[in-house]
C-alpha cells in the first residue's frame, strides 16, 4: 500500500472478529458440544479480540499511534458508559420482577473497579470493555511520557505476572486478600495482549511472508498445549482457572498472523463494519442467553445447555446487523476510520 495510491488496506481480520464471537460462545457458555475440548480451546478467542485491537490502534508512528489511541479511549468510555447503563437497567429489571436482596460492599466495590468483576447475574462480559479502557489509557500515559520505547519490557513483566496470578496460581499456592487466582482483567489481560498487537504491526512485513500452513500448524501446537497444560494442572491438583494458558497466546498469534496476511480487495458490509458488528454481538450475547435460560430451562433444558449460546449468537448477530451501521453502532463503530489514517502515513516502515 502506498501513499500515493490511496488504496486503504483490508484483510481477513474483519472475518476473523466475527468467527471468533462463535468462540466466545462456546467460552462463555459451554455450548454446544458436550466434550468439553472445544469449550477450553475457545478461550483464545478473547486474548486474539486484544491483540486485534492494539494490532490496529498502536501505530508505529507516535503522534498517529497517540491520535488513535486517544480516540479509543474516547469511543471506549462511552461504550463502557452506555453498556454499564444498559446492564445496570436490566439487573434493576431483574431485582424488581424476582424480588432479589442486593447490598452493595466495599469490597464488591474494589472488585469492579480494580478487578473488573461485574457484581450483578447479567453482564459478565462487561469486563472486556472496561479493561480495554483502562489498558490504553495506561498505554496513552505511557506514550505522553514516551515509554512506549520499552513495551516489550513491560509486556513481557506483564505476561509473566498474567502466567502467575492465573495457570501457576495453584502452583505457587497463590492467595492474596482471598483471591486464589487473578481473573482476565486490565493488567492480567488486556494490556499485555494489546501490546503483543503492537508488536505484530511492528512485524508485520515478516507475518505477511509466513506461509499458511505454518500458521495452522503454530494453531494447532497452541490448542495441544492448552489441553496438555490442562490436564496436568487438574491431574496435579494445581488447575484453579483456565483463563491464562500459554496455548491461548500461541494460538491468538498464529490466528492473527494469518489473517493479517491475508488480504481483502472487495471490502463488503462485515468489512467496513468489523468492529461494531463483534462488539454489538459481546454485548447482548450475554442478556440474550440469560433470557433464553430463563424462558426455555423448564421446558428444554436441554436447548439451552447445548444450543442456547449459539441461538443468542444468532439473534446477537442479527441485532448487531441492523444497528452497527446507526448512531449506537458508533460507540463501537469500526477501524474504518484508523485505516483511513493509514492510506495517509503508511511507510515502508509499517511493514
Amino acid at each position: 500500500m502506498r501513499v500515493n495510491d490511496e488504496i486503504i488496506e483490508f484483510n481477513f481480520t474483519g472475518y476473523l472478529r466475527l468467527i471468533l464471537m462463535l468462540f466466545v460462545c462456546f467460552w462463555a457458555f459451554g455450548c454446544p458440544e458436550p466434550t468439553g475440548i472445544v469449550t477450553s480451546l475457545s478461550g483464545f478467542a478473547i486474548p486474539t479480540f486484544f491483540v486485534l485491537s492494539g494490532y490496529y490502534v498502536l501505530d508505529n508512528k507516535r503522534d498517529v499511534r497517540m491520535e488513535k489511541t486517544i480516540r479509543k479511549i474516547k469511543r471506549m468510555a462511552l461504550c463502557f458508559a452506555a453498556v454499564f447503563l444498559f446492564y445496570v437497567a436490566i439487573n434493576v429489571v431483574l431485582v424488581v420482577l424476582h424480588f432479589m436482596n442486593f447490598a452493595f460492599s466495599k469490597r464488591m466495590l474494589f472488585e469492579f473497579i480494580v478487578m473488573n468483576l461485574w457484581p450483578f447475574e447479567v453482564g459478565n462480559s462487561i469486563w472486556f470493555i472496561q479493561a480495554m479502557l483502562y489498558a490504553y489509557i495506561i498505554i496513552f500515559i505511557a506514550d505522553k511520557l514516551k515509554l512506549m520505547k520499552y513495551y516489550k519490557i513491560f509486556m513481557i513483566v506483564l505476561f509473566v505476572i498474567m502466567l502467575l496470578t492465573g495457570e501457576f496460581a495453584g502452583t505457587l499456592r497463590f492467595n492474596i486478600f482471598g483471591y486464589p487466582y487473578v481473573p482476565g482483567n486490565w493488567l492480567t489481560r488486556a494490556l499485555p495482549y494489546i501490546l503483543l498487537g503492537r508488536l505484530l504491526r511492528e512485524k508485520k512485513r515478516s507475518l505477511m511472508k509466513v506461509q499458511f500452513w505454518k500458521y495452522l500448524i503454530a494453531f494447532v501446537v497452541g490448542g495441544g498445549l492448552v489441553l496438555a497444560e490442562i490436564y496436568i494442572l487438574a491431574w496435579t491438583g494445581c488447575l484453579r482457572y483456565e483463563g491464562h494458558m500459554i496455548g491461548y497466546g500461541i494460538m491468538a498469534v498464529a490466528v492473527c498472523g494469518l489473517a493479517i496476511s491475508i488480504p481483502i480487495y472487495t471490502p463488503n458490509r462485515i468489512i467496513h463494519f468489523d468492529s461494531a458488528i463483534s462488539g454489538l454481538i459481546y454485548v447482548f450475547m450475554n442478556p440474550v442467553f440469560y433470557i433464553l435460560a430463563i424462558s426455555l430451562s423448564d421446558r428444554y433444558p436441554k436447548f439451552v445447555g447445548l444450543l442456547g449460546g449459539l441461538s443468542a449468537f444468532l439473534i446477537s448477530f442479527g441485532l448487531a446487523m441492523i444497528i452497527c451501521g446507526t448512531l449506537p453502532g458508533r460507540a463501537f463503530f469500526t477501524n474504518w476510520d484508523m485505516r483511513l489514517a493509514d492510506a495517509v502515513e503508511v511507510d515502508d516502515e509499517d511493514f
